[in-house]
């Protein structure tokens, strides 16, 4: 895509704006998420033993007390297949499923990232989006976090693992737990109709510029399902031009335009599908930094960030955080954790 005439960002460091293509569904095992790409060589080892790490990791939850720092050890050094090779080498060692033998033994916030770390990233987000919804209430911020961001192929495996696991539709679920517009926008996006496109027609962008401006600041009233329509089906490249023709047009980004037409979760929603597109890595710095500023800590979104994006690009949105924020996620995140907790958040963003 040509360079186009507007103010730089923040975000300019990231590098431009490409469309992530589908990867390949791996068997038996589950549908897992893209790799991150690492500069130079994998930090994980090419060659390891899962036999030899069932053998440590039993040894860690077996007898009286807990070997952490062995589990630590073994999480952080080793990658999402090797972890899925381990997952299902120990069930053939011992008879039992790893997930279910290690949240026996470990407990709090550790145990979460202990076992989100064996889950598929499928399984994980699937599980999150039941917890989210399970029972009274639904936590709308975990439904917009998962469902907002991910990408086709991600949703797609995320429907998978949900029906696998519950027995039921992650769709049913979302129609049954929401109303209204933000409904029809998480149900457009699980549809993974989004193009893939990364070689945007201005032609097109530009009319879908016009589009939004008539259906929102350009009227009385706001034509929901012309966003709608638009966010859930446009590539990241193409938001990325549609959001400078709009800036173009009108002087302003997608961002102010969605903050003045909407309100509640549909506008976080958007706003979340916008900044997963053309700014993933700040995005997901913004809410590691919610989940550690001021006191306290929301452990829940902390850990959801960073098992979720471990493998994904989370050396990126460490380099966002501070140049967003001026300041080390990793130091951030190490002040406002402590015990084996502590370490093994450390070690996974330390490992990127």
């Amino acid at each position: 895509m040509p360079p186009l005439n507007r103010p730089p960002t923040i975000y300019d460091h990231l590098g431009p704006i490409t469309a992530r293509k589908p990867i390949p569904l791996v068997n038996p095992i589950p549908a897992p998420y893209p790799t991150a790409n690492f500069a130079g060589p994998s930090p994980y080892p090419s060659n390891f033993n899962p036999e030899q790490d069932c053998e440590i990791l039993h040894k860690a939850v077996h007898g009286v007390g807990t070997d952490e720092r062995a589990i630590i050890n073994i999480i952080v050094n080793r990658n999402w297949a090797q972890r899925a090779e381990i997952r299902n080498c120990y069930k053939s060692c011992f008879g039992k499923d790893l997930i279910k033998r290690l949240k026996e033994d470990t407990s709090g916030n550790f145990k979460e990232v202990v076992a989100g770390m064996f889950m598929t990233p499928a399984e994980f987000d699937a599980m999150c989006l039941y917890k989210a919804m399970k029972g009274a209430g639904t936590k709308e911020g975990v439904l917009i976090e998962i469902i907002g961001t991910r990408t086709n192929q991600e949703l797609m495996a995320v429907k998978d693992a949900f029906q696998r696991e519950y027995h039921e539709s992650l769709e049913k679920w979302i129609k049954g737990d929401t109303s209204g517009n933000f409904r029809n926008l998480l149900i457009a996006l699980l549809q993974c109709n989004r193009s893939m496109n990364p070689n945007p027609d201005p032609n097109m962008c530009q009319n879908d510029a016009q589009t939004l401006y008539n259906a929102g600041e350009g009227r009385w009233g706001t034509d929901e399902s012309t966003f709608i329509r638009i966010f859930a089906t446009r590539s990241a490249a193409e938001m990325a031009m549609i959001n400078d023709c709009y800036t173009r047009l009108r002087g302003k980004g997608l961002l102010k335009a969605i903050d003045k037409e909407f309100s509640g979760d549909i506008k976080r929603l958007l706003e979340t599908v916008v900044g997963g597109l053309l700014d993933p890595a700040g995005y997901f710095a913004k809410r590691i930094r919610e989940s550690v500023k001021g006191l306290g800590t929301c452990d829940s979104k902390l850990v959801r960030v960073i098992v979720s994006r471990s493998e994904i690009d989370l050396g990126r949105i460490k380099q966002a955080y501070q140049t967003i924020y001026g300041r080390d996620m990793l130091h951030d995140v190490r002040d406002d954790t402590s015990g084996y907790y502590r370490e093994i958040l450390t070690g996974l963003i330390s490992r990127c």
